[in-house]
């Protein structure tokens, strides 16, 4: 029987979408005072309605572990002045999803649910099409899940990475987990699913995984989720050399942008973009920024859950700064290879999944071509 997708048979048996494809983030110190605010965004209002959930379960097929496609972006002159580079495997689409959580605020109109005084983007996209009913473009641009709400504001104060050893490290990935994991539940609980948490391995020595064997400060991995084992790593080595003990906030991000992609493959989303991208294969590589930077704007919404606690709030010009030149290509990243969008890009959608602090920021797939360069 054929679908809108033009497949047949049952889900698993549909072929499976080409490689992602994944881009090289870039770091910089913080130092107090080098933030400084973009030019205001156009404000859009999302219209609030419902829309069925049980059209979707089943229609997309589920990630075959085990496809791997390495890849390491040229390495850049370091300098002064200069951003140092630090770059991610490519990893194929149906194996992992590698962080690339870069953000650069940029100013834009306020919307009334974001809190009074908010600084930077605030949209709440809206879908401007209608595409044909049940099909994965449709599902990407209506889900569920932006229609969720916002997480419940947590208790979660952060770790001290101390020395950043892979003890400290694990202390502090463990403590952020469980509240991911605590914020993430009832979102989940309102589309229907209840699926187990996902695991962590912060690692140190070579680990192997259905998404490939690694090594720390091999092809300058920072972290990744793999969608074959619903599994996040962390390079306990390699964050310390991007960012050493100090720079906690990237870490933060970091690991909100994996988790980020888990709650892309719960919600159905990355199978969705799977489908979307094997009919319009012209659009991989902008399909792929739309996806990498919707996970970085839920990254924002659960650093919005947790900051009063962890805190953030006293630290928010250091937030800002962090994310936006911690990683994310740069306007000199050959065209081919930016899957995850620009520093600018990226910024603006973790900072307005903060300011916004709820689900319906992160449709990413519903604005226009600038706002996913």
């Amino acid at each position: 029987m054929s679908t809108p997708y033009g497949y047949g048979g049952r889900p698993q048996d549909r072929p499976a979408p080409p490689p992602g494809v994944l881009p090289p983030p870039q770091a910089a110190p913080w130092q107090q005072g080098q933030y400084h605010q973009q030019g205001p965004y156009q404000q859009s209002q999302y219209p609030q309605q419902q829309y069925p959930q049980a059209q979707y379960p089943g229609q997309w097929a589920q990630p075959h572990p085990g496809q791997f496609n390495g890849f390491q972006p040229q390495r850049r002159k370091s300098g002064a002045g200069r951003v140092i580079l630090l770059t991610f495997a490519i990893i194929a689409f149906l194996g992992i999803t590698l962080a690339v959580v870069a953000v650069i605020l940029a100013g834009g109109s306020t919307n009334p649910t974001a809190d009074p005084g908010v600084t930077g983007p605030s949209i709440v996209p809206t879908a401007s099409t209608n595409p044909q009913q049940g099909s994965a473009e449709e599902y990407l641009l209506k889900s569920p899940l932006y229609q969720a709400g916002a997480l419940p504001e947590l208790n979660c104060p952060a770790e001290d990475l101390a020395d950043g050893s892979l003890a400290a490290q694990k202390r502090y990935y463990e403590k952020l987990f469980n509240c991911l994991n605590d914020a993430w539940r009832p979102v989940f609980a309102k589309l229907g699913q209840n699926p187990p948490d996902p695991g962590l391995v912060v690692f140190d020595q070579p680990v192997n995984t259905p998404c490939g064997n690694f090594k720390p400060l091999s092809g300058r991995v920072l972290a990744f989720y793999c969608y074959g084992n619903s599994v996040m790593y962390t390079d306990v080595k390699q964050m310390n050399k991007a960012f050493g003990p100090k720079e906690d906030l990237a870490y933060l991000l970091t690991i909100a942008h994996e988790y980020g992609h888990h709650v892309q493959g719960v919600s159905g989303l990355f199978y969705a973009r799977a489908v979307y991208v094997q009919e319009h294969p012209d659009e991989k590589l902008e399909s792929s920024r739309r996806n990498e930077l919707q996970a970085s704007c839920l990254g924002g919404v659960f650093s919005k859950a947790v900051a009063k606690s962890y805190p953030l709030t006293n630290r928010l010009e250091e937030f800002r700064f962090q994310a936006s030149n911690s990683f994310g290509e740069t306007p000199d990243t050959p065209a081919d290879e930016r899957t995850h969008g620009l520093a600018t890009s990226q910024g603006f959608w973790i900072e307005n999944g903060f300011n916004i602090g709820d689900n319906k920021a992160c449709n990413t797939f519903a604005v226009k071509p600038n706002l996913v360069k």
